[in-house]
């Protein structure tokens, strides 16, 4: 059967509840990249930058599918084989799918090329709040059906997850930490660069101003 013919409601049912539910308990969203020495609105700012993304993001690529679907499938392997199954035939129509249910998707992409670290992490964060989830509707499950041993040993695994994604988020916590520290340390040599050069960028401002028009203030 040709992609095509498919609903694409029916692609979306595949994937919608995984990525809704492990963003909104998130502890800190997906950081953007390192900003540039001189700051300029750009997508990432607002406080509707998501319905942004969402609304105006160009549609994916075929390799952007496949690489969407490489992360998609180290959090839910099922789900990512199935829309992969249709990736040959229509690749547009997947990439749609997965950018309408997983408007952080290519936020995850970028910080797998400039934070590898921060990736793995968060991977492992939505990984783990997919498993603690199901875990807790076996349990609920067993408990319902008056299977007491089957609850007992479903809350015993469920506690070792719950356990290992607490852990999960205090390393996130204080990887973004780190990456703050950092940051601050850059703006800091920054303004001391700056008050030492301060004749000399007054003087090159200056001459900019009085000079051939330009558009490059980068150093003012």
């Amino acid at each position: 059967m040709r992609l095509a013919s498919i609903p694409l409601a029916a692609l979306l049912v595949l994937s919608a509840s995984l990525w809704v539910t492990a963003q909104d308990d998130s502890p800190v969203s997906p950081a953007p990249p390192p900003a540039a020495d001189h700051d300029r609105p750009s997508e990432w700012d607002g406080p509707n930058r998501h319905q942004w993304r969402r609304d105006h993001a160009p549609p994916m690529d075929a390799q952007q599918v496949r690489e969407a679907l490489e992360v998609l499938r180290q959090i839910d392997p099922e789900k990512a084989d199935k829309l992969a199954q249709h990736i040959d035939e229509n690749p547009e129509q997947v990439g749609h799918a997965l950018h309408e249910n997983f408007p952080n998707l290519r936020r995850f992409l970028a910080m797998r090329r400039y934070d590898p670290q921060g990736f793995d992490l968060r991977i492992n964060d939505l990984a783990l709040s997919r498993q603690s989830q199901q875990s807790a509707r076996r349990f609920h499950e067993a408990a319902q059906a008056g299977d007491d041993e089957l609850a007992a040993a479903e809350l015993v695994v469920l506690q070792g997850i719950v356990a290992d994604h607490f852990d999960i988020r205090q390393e996130i916590r204080e990887h973004e930490l780190l990456k703050l520290e950092r940051r601050i340390e850059e703006l800091r040599d920054q303004l001391e660069q700056r008050a030492n050069n301060r004749d000399d960028l007054i003087e090159e401002r200056l001459e900019e101003l009085v000079g051939p028009a330009t558009e490059d203030e980068a150093r003012w």
